[in-house]
């Protein structure tokens, strides 16, 4: 399997149909990451596929290719803000119709926000890593050869990751707890 630099360098050298792939690893990521801005399952898919068309045309630009993912998730965060924005601008038609015009399942559920608001706090490396184990499904060496790391590396960067998302959430628990008691 290609690492993220070698499949930029054969998209950039003319072989479009490659970039395929990094959509292929990253969509879930992305949409993740959409989702828990703009808390709308159909919303974060536009979201995640705009992200992607402007990391194509702007590909080029990219300094670092190893860096990818984060680049990538930058941009959908800056395409989701401005999405949020614009929904709050755009009246309402359908008064409470909105809210149940989505299928079930398209809006995550509030454990799902909260885990996936830790995801994004974690840095850069670790939030690429737990996002292809856990969103994409990718193994230990997948993750390795698409980020260009080390297997020891990706395996302790995912041990780093789940410990702050576990402390993070006990803490959070705790706190709740706290409150409810109060």
């Amino acid at each position: 399997m290609p690492s993220d630099q070698e499949v930029i360098a054969q998209v950039l050298a003319g072989q479009t149909n490659a970039y395929a792939e990094l959509v292929s690893r990253y969509e879930r990521l992305a949409r993740a990451a959409a989702i828990r801005i703009v808390r709308d399952g159909h919303a974060a898919d536009d979201v995640a596929q705009e992200a992607f068309v402007a990391a194509y045309k702007s590909l080029s630009s990219l300094r670092d290719r190893s860096n990818f993912s984060a680049w990538l998730l930058g941009i959908v965060r800056r395409r989701a803000a401005t999405a949020v924005k614009l929904d709050r601008r755009r009246p309402s038609i359908g008064g409470d119709l909105d809210a149940h015009a989505a299928p079930p399942g398209a809006h995550p559920s509030a454990e799902s926000l909260e885990l996936l608001e830790f995801v994004e706090q974690l840095p850069d490396q670790e939030r690429v890593v737990i996002g292809l184990k856990h969103f994409e499904g990718r193994s230990v060496q997948e993750i390795a050869e698409i980020t260009g790391r080390p297997v020891g590396t990706v395996t302790k960067q995912l041990s780093r990751a789940r410990q702050r998302l576990h402390d993070w959430l006990t803490q959070e628990h705790c706190e709740h707890e706290r409150i409810q008691r109060s």
